[in-house]
């Protein structure tokens, strides 16, 4: 009887863990596609629009410390950059102290037509509002949910 319960316990969580894998995956790309229509209205991909924010978030950042955040190889974030170094969005710069590294930023003139902080502002604004119930006791159900879950994974051992 004792190794049945057990048995019934374990599948049950591997039900609730598979479920939390396929809710995870869905945010994900919820996600993504949320951030790919809001790059396309100013002519970016999603990828672009990140590495924007993040630049801009943390000017001078280097290409090492880029591709660390958005987890991503070194190549492949160089490849964004480049893309929107020639756009005239981004700007290289090479520190006379230090020829080894590229500090990245945002140009003059994007900052001048373009206000990242109200771009960045809506997306987080439009997640927030665009659900049935968006009141603030829900929202911070979910941060709670999060936050909760991403303690759960912090504490394992491996």
């Amino acid at each position: 009887m004792k190794e049945e319960q057990q048995f019934l316990n374990d599948k049950l969580r591997e039900e609730q863990v598979e479920k939390i894998f396929n809710i995870n995956k869905n945010i994900q790309k919820n996600l993504r596609v949320r951030l790919e229509k809001l790059a396309k209205q100013y002519g970016l991909t999603s990828p672009q629009l990140s590495v924007i924010f993040k630049i801009y978030e943390t000017p001078a950042i280097t290409l090492h410390e880029l591709s660390s955040h958005m987890r991503l190889t070194k190549s492949t974030v160089s490849g964004i950059v480049d893309r929107l170094n020639r756009q005239g969005i981004i700007v290289r710069e090479i520190p006379k102290d230090n020829r080894r590294i590229v500090n990245l930023s945002i140009s003059e003139e994007f900052k001048k037509n373009n206000d990242i902080y109200s771009i960045k502002k809506k997306f987080i604004k439009d997640l927030a509002l665009n659900s049935e119930d968006n009141s603030s006791i829900n929202i911070e159900k979910i941060i709670d949910g999060l936050e909760e879950f991403n303690l759960l994974l912090k504490d394992t051992d491996f």
